[in-house]
């Protein structure tokens, strides 16, 4: 009888050894996110007053998307996804919420909001600044759209046009990923991209 538990216990061993070696080996043979753009300097302000530059964001993966405080719907559910995001990753990955409405979102605004959503302030910074330079950083360097249609557009969610996508830079400020917010498993490729980058030095 002991003998069949241990033959029992040696083949489950080997089992779990065998799909364990399978799952690496399916890890190493994942092609390696592409580079397709490189952040360079700028300068902006996060929901603390700090001053928030290139500098500020080496060294940590980053997670960005775009919202405003006004925002009457889109902005809501994408806060509510970066809440998420933030509960399902840690230290080393950094979150950054850029504004599309700088003349209105000033650094108190911003983190009224992000109290909203149980935002860390040492993790998950809420940018805002000259808007000409807040244009420039998401449209130049993230690839993100964002538009402000003029005010004579009453309806806030027609005046602020912005994308509803997530980029994920490498710890070198090198876009690696995008993944629309709307797709299913959005969260999850999101937090798997951040985790792997974040985990692998070779990235």
């Amino acid at each position: 009888m002991k003998r069949a538990q241990h033959l029992l216990w040696a083949g489950f061993v080997v089992a779990l050894a065998v799909l364990t070696g399978v799952a690496l080996h399916q890890y190493r043979k994942e092609p390696a996110p592409g580079v397709f753009g490189q952040v360079g300097p700028f300068q902006l302000t996060n929901q603390l007053s700090s001053e928030v530059g290139l500098n500020s964001l080496q060294g940590d993966v980053v997670v960005a998307n775009v919202i405003f405080s006004r925002c009457p719907s889109q902005c809501h559910r994408l806060s509510q996804q970066m809440a998420r995001i933030q509960s399902r990753t840690g230290p080393g990955i950094r979150l950054v919420s850029l504004t599309a409405d700088p003349d209105y979102d000033r650094p108190d605004i911003l983190r009224h909001y992000g109290e909203r959503y149980g935002a860390d302030p040492a993790r998950w910074w809420f940018l805002t600044g000259p808007k000409a330079e807040v244009y420039r950083f998401a449209e130049k360097d993230l690839l993100f759209t964002v538009m402000d249609t003029g005010e004579k557009n009453p309806k806030l969610e027609d005046r602020f046009i912005h994308s509803g996508n997530y980029v994920i830079l490498d710890r070198q400020g090198r876009l690696r990923g995008v993944v629309q917010s709307e797709e299913a498993g959005a969260e999850k490729k999101v937090v798997s991209l951040a985790r792997r980058l974040q985990a692998d030095p070779n990235l």
